[in-house]
């Protein structure tokens, strides 16, 4: 009996492997809620998704009833740059978005696109003065409320407070954050060095009138690969130990699943936009704007003490990219009469979407949002 259930295990992981190769998609589980395009701009959209019929939805590896009740104010899910917007939708079992309809919101989520070299003098005016303003309206007209709410991932989460900063009648009732750095300079050993860093790099700007903005986009343009190769260098060691993980479970169809769509997160990743990079770097590394709570954004002002939405951070205690530290601060700079910072298990990717983000970021992210979309 033993050498024969070694032998199906055995010819479960060759299967495995070959179809891992020749048809990949079988395992990547992504995108999978229903959603309907309600906006377009150029590469930019507005999806809003919806929930087929049923009473519970699988999270993990249990079960979740469907609320009955439904929440009147709209949210909006904001991506990081550099990603598909369908992060926020991975495997059934792992959707933010499928959860959050199922706690009985309405979702609605801003898709930035597939930037390439042809879109890479797309700038943080575009997003921030442009496309959020846009998102929003489309949303109130659509779901025929007032107001929404917004929830912002990474870059995400800074693309809203800087709209929020400069936009301060916009129709927001309130803010969540995930793993968004405010000050770069205190984002671990990394943002030490960047501190250093600009201290010189500031009195050259000083002495010299030295600004990057002349430069060509091009030159500022980071491609998809080269993103990829960058996001899995934070963590090296994490990398090969997963890949060692995989081997040892490859007869495990759930488990290959869920490595092939996490991975497929990592493994296609978008252009970063050349001028969005530059004004980045400028501003917010070396400058480190965000930090001070001003930023200028186009021909606009931006104050992070105009913000008056109740705001909801979180940061992950593994976070390798976003200290806690970076991520704290913007409790210092809000004007937010109502604000909290929340740590929580898991590294950049983890604290959003790991095995521990439904009962940690994904529930008190719920349970906080309940009091603010009556």
């Amino acid at each position: 009996m033993a050498t024969s259930s070694r032998l199906k295990t055995s010819l479960r992981a060759v299967g495995h492997i070959v179809e891992r190769r020749r048809h990949p998609q079988r395992f990547i589980q992504i995108d999978k809620c229903p959603w309907d395009e309600i906006y377009r701009d150029g590469i930019m959209a507005v999806r809003h998704y919806s929930l087929p019929p049923m009473s519970e939805i699988p999270v993990n590896d249990e079960m979740m009833p469907v609320a009955r009740s439904k929440y009147r104010t709209p949210l909006i899910l904001v991506p990081a740059l550099g990603i598909h917007c369908w992060t926020y939708d991975l495997m059934p079992n792992r959707s933010m978005v499928r959860y959050l309809m199922a706690r009985g919101y309405d979702i609605y989520l801003v898709d930035w696109g597939k930037p390439s070299q042809a879109e890479r003098s797309l700038d943080l005016d575009t997003y921030v003065n442009r496309w959020l303003p846009a998102a929003v309206d489309t949303v109130k007209t659509h779901s025929g409320q007032d107001q929404v709410n917004l929830l912002g991932y990474c870059m995400g989460g800074l693309l809203c407070m800087m709209y929020l900063g400069g936009h301060p009648d916009a129709p927001v009732r309130s803010l969540i954050t995930i793993a968004s750095p405010v000050n770069f300079h205190k984002s671990g050993p990394f943002g030490k060095a960047l501190g250093l860093a600009s201290i010189p790099a500031m009195q050259i700007h000083e002495w010299f009138k030295v600004r990057l903005e002349p430069l060509d986009d091009k030159l500022f343009h980071i491609p998809a690969g080269l993103l990829t190769f960058g996001f899995k260098m934070t963590n090296p060691p994490g990398v090969v130990q997963a890949y060692l993980d995989l081997v040892k479970n490859i007869a495990d169809r759930e488990y290959v699943t869920e490595y092939m769509t996490m991975g497929q997160w990592f493994n296609d990743m978008v252009d970063y936009p050349g001028a969005v990079v530059r004004e980045v770097i400028e501003k917010m590394i070396l400058a480190n704007s965000l930090a001070k709570g001003k930023i200028r954004i186009g021909g606009r002002s931006v104050d992070f003490s105009a913000i008056h939405q109740d705001l909801l951070a979180f940061a992950g205690t593994t976070d390798n990219i976003v200290s806690l530290r970076a991520a704290r601060e913007v409790l210092r700079l809000v004007g937010s009469q109502e604000k909290r910072f929340e740590e929580v298990p898991g590294g950049h990717a983890g604290v959003f979407s790991g095995s521990k983000a439904p009962s940690h970021a994904w529930r008190i992210s719920a349970d906080w949002l309940a009091t603010r979309s009556d």
